[in-house]
């Protein structure tokens, strides 16, 4: 799988100084036909009585956006990345996007709702990029999905099995057009690929966006939110948080550069939950800026790369499930002081 990096796009290191950066970015991805229009709607409004300046960007396969005007009535500013699927075909205009809400548009908050198409780890990989995480970071991920998505009792698709495992929250839509014995088998293989996130039983995207978006949600929501945990949890991963089982992002900056021979002792350590990492640093006598990546199946790459502006030295882990601060430590420890 061919992947590109940002060389500085739209001069974000220089944007990166505007005061209140980096700002949320939220995710709302899922299969296509689920409803994720009539949420985000719901979620600008919300937004609108906080008093939010909400930045929307939006995804969609075809060449002209459809959904961008609807949203366009609650939101700050719409920039519509239409003709593609934002995880490749208009990857780089995400950055551009991001890029103009946060300078030209002053939002402190961005939504990007991507095309039911679009895989959510490319988005993901995408948005934490070196550049990018100066201008946002990545506050939640929402998966709004309906059960024609199912096939064979099983999540069918690539996209909607990694929107699900990548969610901190997986909507269940169109409860009312489905027969129980369905429903209850979607909403099994739902918390069977992803245990962890709050699973919410809904028909037309009825959902509280105040219980959605609070940051630390209850270990027990109250009956009248319709939400359900996934399978329970035993003693040992006590206690839960939501910093140990969000799928996203661990980005860890590095002050000195690193032992080359203990660098890659460290990544061919690296935990079954690392999905993907990367970034940018110097090896200890060595005066190339070396590039990082490690992407499925456990393959890495550390090679020199040139670039026009001086990245933060960082790496960063994206993964779910795994000890973050030992793989935060053992990286530290390579630093060579």
């Amino acid at each position: 799988m061919a992947r590109r990096r940002f060389s500085d796009p739209a001069g974000l290191t220089a944007l990166s100084m505007v005061r209140g950066l980096p700002v949320p970015f939220y995710l709302l991805c899922g299969s296509l036909g689920a409803g994720k229009t009539t949420l985000l709607m719901r979620l600008l409004e919300h937004w609108r009585h906080q008093g939010r300046r909400v930045g929307v960007l939006m995804n969609e396969a075809g060449a002209v956006s459809i959904d961008g005007p609807r949203a366009g009535t609650l939101a700050q500013q719409v920039l519509n990345l239409a003709g593609g699927c934002v995880c490749c075909d208009t990857r780089e205009d995400l950055a551009w996007g991001v890029g103009q809400l946060v300078t030209d548009y002053r939002s402190d908050l961005i939504v990007l709702e991507c095309s039911g198409m679009a895989d959510p780890a490319e988005v993901v990989d995408a948005v934490t990029d070196v550049y990018l995480s100066r201008l946002i970071w990545l506050e939640r991920a929402i998966a709004l999905l309906h059960p024609a998505a199912m096939a064979d009792g099983a999540m069918s698709d690539v996209a909607i099995r990694h929107a699900v495992r990548y969610a901190d929250d997986v909507i269940l839509n169109k409860r009312d057009l489905y027969v129980p014995g369905l429903w209850e088998q979607f909403k099994a293989a739902a918390i069977e690929e992803n245990p962890h996130a709050r699973i919410w039983e809904t028909t037309l995207a009825r959902v509280d966006p105040h219980a959605l978006l609070q940051a630390d949600p209850p270990a027990r929501p109250a009956a009248t939110v319709n939400v359900a945990f996934g399978h329970t949890r035993s003693p040992s991963t006590a206690p839960v948080s939501r910093a140990r089982h969000h799928p996203m992002v661990v980005t860890i900056q590095l002050p000195d550069p690193l032992n080359r021979p203990r660098f890659l002792r460290w990544v061919g350590a690296l935990p079954d939950g690392i999905e993907r990492a990367k970034g940018f640093f110097r090896f200890a006598g060595e005066p190339e800026l070396q590039e990082f990546q490690f992407f499925p199946p456990r393959v890495h790459t550390v090679s020199p790369v040139t670039l026009l502006d001086e990245p933060d030295h960082v790496v960063v882990l994206i993964g779910r499930d795994y000890d973050q601060e030992r793989c935060r430590n053992d990286l530290l420890a390579c630093v060579e002081r």
